[in-house]
């Protein structure tokens, strides 16, 4: 293990640095003075005397033996190595945990458990110095554990490793790890998992294993749960609601059911609402059968409808599925016009056959009791403030000399004019309309250039689509695409009317936007992106996920999708074992020993320099200047005064 993995210019580069350092210490190193005095008199011969000191290494071996002892800490931390370095191999296992790994066989061990063991008796054989990457095998998963040599870390994470509800797709994860060992001397890869394909698959994973038999490639080894046994599992792979054309209230729906056994299978089929029970039949499905059971019932108002089947079998994940059913009510539409106009005539007899719609015709300027979901105007110009989501009608006026113009490039990515499909339309007198920012051009009259003749438009809270023509100077009420018009226009304010709804299945969604946050299942959040209006996400959790927005919060049901039903059979060198590396000579770690030689050096450091101070003190104090002077001049005052007793005192006479 090389803890810094530091080359020879780097380690010279950074000894240097550190030397330089302890030399500065060393020089800069201040040293004090020592002087005795006897009397006060002296004061002024000690004190400092302003004189530019020159530097001087007093220590210099024990600055050596500094030095040496840096040099030898940071080789131990490179750790160099004596002979040869062995490299170990590449190793990379693709750990299937997809929703076939769900499986629990009764009186038997869970799939997932047995694909645990069986990465745990791969990373056993493994010498300590080869590298494991661990990548799962559905798609767009990110891996579990990148390359490394920690075996607790390794064994900790296959350990935690948790079953998804999506498909997996094998070949295109065992691409990915021969990808991750390209460059490697030495390799190694494996799958664990139930190895379940669908037809696709299949195709691609003979390719994958054409393409191993070439020299240069690593090992490939297989190890599935599950031991080949046959499968005994029924599924509902999918949720289709249709609404009754004539009668709203009124569903149809198409159940798929998915028998992945070799032998025939009975199962009852319950369907509910909310919790309350719609009714159940029996369903036979022969070996291998994908079969469709229709029911219809009548429901109006929205919910969450569930199917389930039993008895239950290995996979609990695909017994049951949800889809959200749509609301339905009525859209109240109020016509300001005169009730003996031709244009209230044109417009009920459009209104009057859509069974969502229930039609007001009021006079212009009438209260009414309470508000409409849409209004319908006709007039020459639009006010400032509308205050309903709207339809105006707005006509230009009538020469003398008018002639009809053809309505073209309709917007066929618009909600509004999604379902017209017309080359048909033409009017007379089309007034001119004024395109703001924000607006969206349905329909142009012909012309160079064209003029936009139907807007859509979002103000102050309220949707409007102009029409500017009146339908009765057009022939555009005789045909189909006014009443789809009409209806589209609506759907667009109110969102009142879904006509099918699709149950979602995991993998990769596309989810009506805007969204702030979405909540899996399990309570994890769920990253997405947005795509335009939309909202793209990876779903691979099967239940109700909370799709939070500025407007409220909706639930989406995500189910299982038709499950890859097609076994892998494992050949014989990929359930070999794994192969064993050729003996290598190991190099010796010196790290040890120059951490020893590290003290060593540490201690002469700190003995030389303190023993070269206590030598240097002992000096000084010996040889202080002054002190031998001042020594010779009290021996003779004490002399002169001890004399100066003993001279006997002659009086005067």
């Amino acid at each position: 293990m090389n803890w810094l993995a530091l080359s020879p210019g780097e380690v010279a580069a950074v000894w240097t640095g550190l030397a330089a350092v302890a030399l500065w210490l060393y020089l800069h190193h201040r040293r004090p003075q020592r002087r005795r005095v006897s009397t006060l008199r002296f004061w002024v011969s000690v004190q400092p005397i302003s004189q530019p000191r020159r530097r001087k290494l007093r220590e210099p071996w024990a600055l050596l033996a500094q030095v040496l002892f840096l040099l030898l800490l940071i080789l131990a931390l490179a750790n160099p190595r004596w002979g040869v370095t062995f490299e170990g191999r590449s190793v990379v296992i693709v750990f299937d945990a997809s929703i076939w790994s769900q499986v629990r066989p009764a009186g038997g061990t869970p799939w997932i458990d047995q694909e645990r063991e069986e990465a745990q008796r791969i990373l056993n054989s493994l010498p300590a110095g080869d590298r494991v990457l661990l990548l799962r095998a559905e798609t767009a998963a990110a891996p579990i554990l990148p390359f490394t040599t920690d075996r607790a870390a390794l064994r900790r994470a296959i350990a935690g490793v948790q079953t998804s509800s999506g498909a997996a797709n094998v070949p295109g994860a065992l691409e990915i790890g021969r990808a991750a060992l390209a460059g490697s001397r030495r390799g190694l890869l494996a799958y664990v998992g139930p190895g379940m394909l669908d037809e696709d698959q299949a195709r691609n994973l003979d390719e994958f294993r054409t393409s191993m038999e070439e020299p240069g490639q690593p090992q490939f080894l297989v190890r599935l749960a599950g031991d080949g046994a046959p499968l005994q599992n029924r599924g509902i792979t999918r949720l289709s609601l249709r609404r009754d054309a004539a009668q709203p209230d009124r569903w149809r729906l198409l159940t798929q059911l998915k028998n992945y056994a070799d032998a025939k299978a009975d199962v009852v089929l319950k369907l509910s609402i909310n919790g309350k029970p719609l009714g159940q039949r029996k369903v036979t499905l022969t070996p291998n059968e994908l079969a469709n059971a229709e029911d219809e019932f009548t429901w109006d108002a929205g919910g969450l409808l569930q199917a389930e089947i039993s008895p239950s079998d290995a996979l609990e994940a695909d017994n049951r599925a949800i889809v959200n059913l749509p609301t339905y009510r009525i859209v109240r539409v109020a016509v300001f016009t005169d009730i003996t106009s031709p244009f209230a005539t044109d417009l009920l007899s459009v209104l009057s056959s859509n069974p969502y719609v229930q039609v007001e015709i009021a006079p212009p300027g009438t209260d009414l009791d309470s508000p409409p979901d849409v209004a319908i105007y006709q007039g020459t110009r639009l006010p400032p403030q509308p205050a309903f989501n709207s339809i105006w009608f707005l006509g230009g006026t009538s020469p003398s000399n008018s002639r009809s113009v053809r309505a073209t490039q309709w917007n066929s990515q618009h909600p509004v004019t999604r379902w017209v499909r017309t080359h048909d339309v033409s009017v007379r007198n089309p007034a001119t309309l004024e395109v703001l920012p924000g607006d969206a051009v349905l329909a142009y009259a012909e012309g160079n250039p064209p003029a936009p003749l139907i807007l859509a438009r979002e103000q102050n809270g309220h949707r409007l689509l102009i029409i500017g023509f009146d339908p009765h100077d057009s022939n555009f009420p005789l045909e189909s695409a006014f009443p789809l018009l009409m209806a589209g226009g609506m759907e667009w304010m109110t969102h009142s009317v879904d006509e099918a709804a699709e149950s979602h299945s995991t993998g990769e969604l596309d989810l009506p936007g805007p969204a702030t946050r979405i909540i899996a299942p399990s309570g994890r959040d769920v990253s997405f992106v947005r795509k335009g209006g939309e909202i793209h996400l990876l779903a691979q959790e099967t239940g109700m996920y909370r799709v939070i927005a500025p407007s409220g919060e909706t639930i989406v049901a995500v189910n299982t999708p038709l499950l890859p039903a097609r076994r892998l059979k494992v050949a014989p060198t990929e359930a070999a074992g794994v192969q064993r590396e050729p003996l290598q000579p190991e190099g010796a770690n010196l790290w040890r020993v120059l951490v020893l030689l590290g003290i060593v050096a540490l201690w002469l450091e700190w003995w030389l320099y303190y023993s070269s101070r206590e030598i240097q003190r002992a000096a000084e104090i010996q040889e202080t200047p002054g002190d031998e002077a001042l020594r010779s001049v009290d021996r003779e005052l004490e002399e002169r005064k001890e004399s100066e007793s003993r001279t006997p005192i002659s009086l005067p006479r």
